[in-house]
């Protein structure tokens, strides 16, 4: 009998773990966020500055050399945001693992929030470089095509290139995500297994190709429904506490306050350091959004000799 997994199963699961393990959840979501604090410490007295000098609008845009007094004070501002990008995918890495050894684990407890520095971190992270080139690869040589018939029936007129260009670019973006839970498949496999293999992965999702696909619209309407949800309580906040959506309208106003809160920011650090714990909630439970899901059907899918190695793991936790 070909193995299959239950599409309303995995969807539920990053749900399951987030209520049944909250404080692991909150550790994960800790493990996130902690990255960002380096560089809005790093951004505090340019924005200031900018929003002095340019305004609200040139401070929500990408710096540049020109928008500092000096070289020095540029090179030290991208040195801070490069240490908290590269901080930010050990974070990926290490919350990605420990959401996949979380699900594999199954009830099993784990004090450290099933976060470790092991072989299954590298093994993770050399599949997800390797995915991640592949697909870029492939996605720019797409979209070069795409282009170029693009570029040529704008140039000539040609109906037919431009044709070309609209169907050429609606089946790079099917065909990346119809395989791409296949892709997925692949690190929790990986974990699973406690090797290195791409192939188990990829063969796991034979015959599953579509409800991998289905798998991945669902998650796309939770997300989107869990989007809306957000912005609802954020406009609520906005009317309850900030003086009505009309004050956010008011860029003066805003700008005056943003200058209030970096002169003296510990009022706002206290009320951040009170939202931190629901904040980090939220980041752990998205981080688990998308990654437990796929780990539940490689549970489901993973090879006999993968899903033997799995059992032996879990009997040793």
């Amino acid at each position: 009998m070909a193995k299959r997994f239950s599409i309303g199963e995995a969807i539920g699961e990053p749900f399951r773990l987030a209520f049944r393990r909250p404080v692991t959840t909150m550790v994960w979501g800790l493990l996130s966020i902690v990255p960002s604090f380096i560089v809005f410490a790093a951004m505090g007295p340019f924005i200031a500055e900018t929003i002095t000098t340019h305004g609200l609008a040139a401070a929500g845009a990408q710096p540049g050399a020109g928008d500092f007094d000096t070289f020095s004070q540029f090179m030290m501002f991208q040195a801070w945001s490069g240490l908290s990008n590269m901080l930010s995918l050990v974070a990926l890495l290490l919350v990605t693992t420990a959401v996949i050894r979380a699900v594999v684990g199954g009830r099993a407890r784990d004090r450290a929030a099933f976060l470790r520095l092991s072989k299954d971190e590298l093994h993770v992270a050399v599949i997800g470089i390797v995915i991640g080139v592949g697909v870029g690869i492939a996605a720019t040589i797409g979209i070069f095509l795409i282009a170029g018939f693009g570029i040529t029936g704008v140039a000539t007129g040609a109906e037919w290139a431009m044709a070309i260009a609209v169907i050429g670019a609606f089946l790079l973006v099917l065909v990346i995500l119809v395989f791409w839970g296949r892709l997925a498949l692949m690190a929790p496999a990986a974990v699973i297994a406690g090797e290195l293999t791409f192939a188990a992965g990829w063969k796991a999702g034979r015959g599953q190709t579509g409800r991998l696909f289905l798998l991945m619209l669902g998650l796309i309407g939770v997300t989107i429904l869990i989007g809306i949800g957000l912005m609802v309580l954020f406009v609520l906040t906005a009317i309850v506490f900030g003086g009505g959506l009309e004050a956010w309208a008011d860029e003066a106003a805003v700008e005056a306050w943003l200058l209030a809160q970096l002169e003296n920011p510990w009022p706002l650090v206290a009320i951040g350091v009170v939202l931190l714990i629901p904040m980090a909630w939220v980041q752990g439970f998205s981080s688990a959004l998308w990654t437990a899901p796929y780990a539940v059907a490689a549970r489901g899918l993973a090879p006999p000799r993968a899903a033997a190695v799995a059992d032996e793991e879990r009997a040793d936790v």
